[in-house]
């Protein structure tokens, strides 16, 4: 007899369900997971940080570039400004007599012109010129930040004692801040640096007298460091009170003497401060990027001897005034150093650009920031 494949009987094969995870499953997945994270963090924050070091590398060169076409135009590098009390304005051109900083004088060459002009033709008794101060005190320049460190955006300040633009007080410490900078000119070792023992002029008029600290008493024959104590307000850097420095006044070589680099700033400062009773209070970062001549935009490599400049700021001396990476309750506000582990960087006067250690020979670094001391030292490699 036969029987078709449909009368055979066939075994039942059970049908198969929807399978998943167990709990247990669930748990060893999400642990690989986190384990897998964890061991690729690290690689993805060095490679962030290597990007943002990238970066403000490149900042220092086109600041670097900034300068050098500065005095490509006027024969000398950019002054430093009067002083903490002022800033900058477009009516007083460069040089000796504008009282704002050396970044104020080189945002004409870094693209910023229009920054630079604002308030030009402009009487500063005028609501005009204040609102144009207003902006350019508040006009972010990302150029000038290191992203490693903080954003480029105003930053509360104090500009306690602003003369002639007095209403950027307010401005700076409840009126949304002023923006601030990550770099500073190079302003050598002098046994004076402090612009509370320099004459400030009070006003525009008392500017055009012959007060003025004369900066360029300087014993450049002496062996004899510490006999800078006859002329101490001689300046031994680059970029200082009311300079006017050219190129042939730095005997030791464009390419083996500071121009700028980054500045020292403790972490608890980032944020800045209003007033010196506010935490993270800091003498190096209670001004604008435009203030003259001061710890904001200016830092040195001082004489051994050189006695604590503030009450209370730390360690006295050469130690104080080493670059140090920026760390949690130490105020080093005339120091270079930045955010970045193992070192910072540093441009030269011929435009190099240097990754310095923190801990490069303190004498080196003096060396290095003083234009005409016969004590040549170099930096290997740059950009």
């Amino acid at each position: 007899m036969l029987y078709s494949r449909n009368d055979v009987d066939t075994p039942h094969k059970p049908s198969l369900g929807s399978s998943g995870f167990t709990l247990v499953e669930l748990l060893v997945v999400i642990a690989i997971i986190g384990i897998l994270v964890a061991l690729l963090l690290p690689a993805v924050q060095a490679a962030r940080e290597a990007a943002r070091r990238s970066q403000c590398k490149n900042n220092v060169k086109n600041i670097a570039l900034g300068v050098l076409l500065h005095e490509d135009t006027h024969g000398f590098l950019p002054s430093g400004g009067w002083g903490r009390f002022w800033t900058g304005d477009a009516n007083r051109g460069y040089g000796e007599d504008q009282p704002g900083s050396w970044i104020y004088n080189i945002l004409t060459y870094v693209e910023e012109s229009t920054l630079r002009d604002l308030g030009r033709g402009l009487a500063a008794n005028t609501s005009a010129f204040r609102d144009a101060s207003t902006k350019l005190h508040q006009t972010p320049v990302p150029l000038f930040h290191c992203p490693t460190r903080r954003a480029a955006r105003p930053y509360t300040a104090s500009m306690a004692g602003t003369r002639l633009q007095t209403w950027l007080v307010n401005v700076a410490q409840t009126g949304g801040g002023v923006v601030k900078g990550d770099y500073a000119a190079n302003t050598g070792d002098a046994k004076e640096f402090d612009t509370f023992r320099m004459y400030e002029a009070s006003d525009y008029a008392s500017a055009e007298g012959d007060n003025w600290t004369v900066t360029s008493n300087c014993d450049r024959n002496t062996r004899d460091r510490n006999a800078l104590r006859e002329v101490p307000f001689c300046q031994t850097g680059v970029m200082f009170y009311r300079s006017e420095v050219k190129f042939r006044q730095i005997p030791d070589g464009t390419a083996n003497t500071y121009l700028v680099g980054e500045k020292y700033v403790q972490p608890e400062s980032y944020e800045g401060a209003a007033t010196n009773s506010d935490h993270g209070w800091s003498l190096g970062e209670n001004q604008s990027l435009y203030t003259g001549f001061e710890w904001d935009n200016h830092r040195v490599a001082h004489l051994p001897d050189r006695v604590d400049p503030f009450p209370g700021a730390g360690a006295a001396g050469v130690e104080y005034y080493q670059p140090k990476q920026d760390r949690s309750g130490y105020d080093n506000a005339g120091a270079f150093g930045s955010a970045h582990a193992g070192g910072f960087n540093m441009a030269m006067c011929d435009g190099s650009v240097h990754t310095v250690s923190y801990d490069i020979d303190p004498t080196t670094h003096r060396w290095l920031a003083h234009r005409f001391d016969s004590e040549v030292a170099s930096l290997e490699g740059g950009l």
